[in-house]
């Protein structure tokens, strides 16, 4: 007699109520609090753009939540709007490539760009450079919904607010986190 085997039940069948279990959806049962970083490093809006890139570079990370007034959310500050500032300001150009790092002869000739950069940094504040206003997301929500704002606003991270405060920061990195097995807190 040949011994049947039984089929497994499939995780991903909705039980009697319609529902499919949340352990069985993957990314997607996931919420921004099961992967959202905190505590949130941020600055201040009247810091000087050195603080903030300090701040940037000492942590490794790409943009801070900025805080006005009364420790409110009141946008976010990148490298890449740091880097704006400078282009438009010190006359920083930057590469199209890495190889043009190497191939270029000079720094478009000239050679008091890092000093310029460096002053403008000192002069300029965060609130010349922030977006603004920051978008944000909930802790209860999806991480679809954190991905589809992301995606539609192009934009790396998403401060996250629960009753007016911000509790914690989502990042592209913390969203690639919930892709990979056991790197978030379990639902």
């Amino acid at each position: 007699m040949v011994a049947r085997r039984r089929k497994p039940a499939d995780r991903t069948a909705p039980d009697a109520s319609g529902r499919v279990p949340r352990d069985a959806l993957g990314f997607y049962g996931y919420r921004v609090r099961d992967v959202m970083t905190r505590p949130v490093v941020a600055v201040e809006a009247t810091a000087s753009l050195t603080e903030a890139a300090s701040r940037m570079s000492r942590r490794g990370i790409s943009g801070l939540p900025v805080l006005g007034p009364g420790g409110r959310l009141i946008g976010v500050v990148s490298q890449k709007d740091i880097l704006r500032i400078l282009g438009d300001r010190a006359g920083l150009r930057l590469p199209g490539s890495v190889f043009d790092l190497v191939l270029a002869r000079s720094a478009a000739g000239r050679s008091d760009l890092a000093e310029a950069c460096r002053r403008e940094l000192d002069r300029s504040k965060v609130r010349d450079a922030m977006s603004h206003p920051a978008l944000c997301v909930e802790p209860e929500a999806s991480l679809d919904d954190a991905v589809k704002t992301m995606v539609q606003a192009k934009i790396n991270r998403l401060p996250v607010v629960a009753r007016g405060k911000m509790v914690g920061i989502v990042t592209r990195s913390d969203l690639l986190s919930g892709l990979s097995t056991g790197s978030a807190a379990p639902p």
